[in-house]
């Protein structure tokens, strides 16, 4: 039975004005022709997840399929209203489509979430040798692109600190993310997709568009866009499968 989740609102937090991505600084947004400095769309899939976690609990983090789409900038204390209907597919459950809304009513973001009967085969791309590190990493356009060629490897060991204080950020509430045996944010799993996308270029200012998230297993117009292929191994199993967009030039 796909009952939704009962709706949660919470104040948007910009917590990246010291970042390397510039779009979220109130200076270089504006420059764009926003109004303000944008909250992370990380952030807001990890909003996105909290009704979720809540009634499905640690289940919801260990298999199934997310499809998370940015439509519109949320700013600082933005109060954001999350809202989940059923999709009522057979085939699947947990089938849940979560919008996050600001206070005029406009759609923000919306996550599709689902356990499907049998999970898709894990993608070839997945067994591809790692590309060689960089020295230097270059600006990002479409001459440094380099399509289908492997990025290099990114090693990632979460620490109970980082991860307490990516739920701090979130405010968020579940018990799953604290103690022993405590899971890693789904915030926290897709900053590392950002932190692998800007371990391959220099990037000044972008924005994070869309991501489509695969779990396998319990883990503890004018614009121009980059989407890449990311998965995340643990001792040598696929965990978590990642496409992941962003504009990374923005039209002017």
């Amino acid at each position: 039975m796909n009952t939704p989740p009962a709706p949660l609102q919470i104040l948007a937090l910009n917590d990246a004005e010291d970042s390397e991505n510039r779009i979220h600084s109130d200076e270089v947004a504006r420059r764009y022709g926003f109004s303000s400095a944008l909250v992370s769309g990380v952030n807001l899939f990890g909003y996105l997840t909290q009704p979720l976690v809540r009634q499905y609990g640690e289940q919801f983090l260990h298999r199934g399929m997310m499809d998370v789409v940015f439509l519109k900038p949320a700013y600082q204390n933005d109060l954001l209203t999350l809202r989940s209907e059923s999709l009522g597919q057979e085939s699947s459950s947990r089938s849940h489509v979560t919008c996050a809304y600001n206070e005029q009513g406009t759609l923000l973001a919306k996550l599709e979430s689902w356990l499907p009967a049998e999970l898709p085969a894990i993608s070839t791309l997945a067994d591809s040798k790692p590309g060689k590190a960089l020295s230097v990493r270059p600006e990002i356009s479409d001459q440094t692109i380099q399509v289908h060629r492997p990025g290099p490897l990114l090693h990632w060991r979460p620490k109970a600190e980082d991860n307490a204080d990516h739920v701090s950020v979130q405010r968020d509430q579940s018990p799953i993310y604290r103690g022993k045996d405590s899971h890693v944010h789904p915030y926290y799993l897709l900053e590392m997709c950002n932190a692998a996308l800007k371990n391959m270029y220099l990037m000044p200012a972008w924005v994070h568009t869309a991501s489509k998230l695969t779990l396998r297993d319990s883990v503890r117009v004018g614009h121009e866009f980059i989407s890449l292929y990311m998965v995340f191994h643990c001792e040598n199993a696929v965990v978590l499968e990642v496409e992941h967009t962003a504009i990374y030039k923005l039209a002017d």
